[in-house]
């Protein structure tokens, strides 16, 4: 029982890291083109949408607010980049 439960923290940190992964390459796009720098943030919530929509995937508040902090950090990197 309790290796399950450890499992599935395990699993649901990947995932929220993964999310992170994500929203931080997608907004680091904007290097390329600045405006690309929203990526990362429309992605977050596209992806929870097509999850609730279809109900191929769960949608999860907490994937989305991962997916943009990792869009937040590469948007800084960006930001400070180009300032």
């Amino acid at each position: 029982m309790r290796s399950e439960l450890l499992t599935e923290k395990k699993a649901m940190i990947n995932d929220k890291i993964q999310h992170f992964i994500v929203g931080f390459v997608l907004s680091l796009t904007g290097f390329i083109f600045f405006p690309l720098i929203l990526t990362g943030f429309i992605f977050g919530i596209g992806k929870e949408l097509y999850d609730y929509i279809s109900g191929k995937g769960v949608a999860d508040w907490l994937d989305m607010v991962a997916t943009f902090c990792g869009a937040v950090f590469a948007s800084m990197i960006v930001i400070v980049f180009f300032l």
